[in-house]
């Protein structure tokens, strides 16, 4: 007679161990895979841009040198000099230092208008509710930085811009403050007098020889 084996059938608690083990294993070993792809790419810089689908149209260095050659074609122009770096057209224009504040606006106007014709506002320096364009600033002035003998009584220099977000740019007036008195109230806040340091260290060895005696 032949005797047939029969089959041992896995415990319940046997089942549970095993698909433990198998829920318990598979994060590990997502784990363990995301370790190893990180210590692959340590190292290995990464490619791409903040700016991926947004600048569209693009600004061309054909599109600067025009608009360079516009701009130096205008009246009292000094020096030029035109950035395009991180989705921001920056132009700064030197002019004659005895323009007044009337004929630097003037001019001003006539750089924004030569921007236009290059680059159309509309076009270039506004976003859509998809993506962002660039940002526009035009600065003119007759000197870039104030005088160190403190005579700017007749100093110019105007900053125009818009970010693309912006409907309409606005310009401010680098030069002058807007609150004049209280630009010279706070002044004469960090000016120290002449000799003030010397007169106050005098003053106390004074007092101190006087109550030495």
């Amino acid at each position: 007679m032949s005797t047939k084996k029969e089959k041992k059938k896995l415990s319940r608690s046997a089942v549970v161990l095993i698909v433990g083990l198998i829920i318990i294993a598979i994060p590990i070993c997502i784990f363990v895979g995301i370790l190893g792809i990180s210590a692959m790419q340590t190292g290995t810089p990464r490619e791409g841009s903040r700016f991926d689908g947004d600048l569209d149209p693009a600004i061309t260095d054909a599109n600067i040198e025009s608009l360079k050659t516009k701009l130096d074609a205008l009246s009292s122009v000094e020096s030029l000099e035109v950035v395009l770096s991180q989705g921001q057209l920056r132009i700064f224009i030197d002019t004659v230092d005895t323009l007044s504040e009337e004929q630097v606006d003037s001019l001003l106007t006539s750089a924004y208008n030569a921007v236009n014709s290059e680059l159309p506002i509309s076009t270039y320096f506004t976003a859509t509710e998809s993506k962002k364009m660039y940002d526009l600033q035009i600065n003119i002035y007759t000197s870039p930085t104030a005088s160190e003998i403190g005579d700017d009584a007749g100093r110019q220099y105007k900053l125009l811009h818009k970010n693309s977000a912006e409907e309409t740019y606005g310009i401010d007036d680098l030069a002058h403050p807007k609150d004049p008195a209280l630009a010279a109230e706070l002044e004469g806040l960090n000016e120290t007098p002449a000799g003030a340091e010397g007169e106050t260290a005098e003053g106390e060895t004074a007092e101190g020889e006087s109550t030495g005696e």
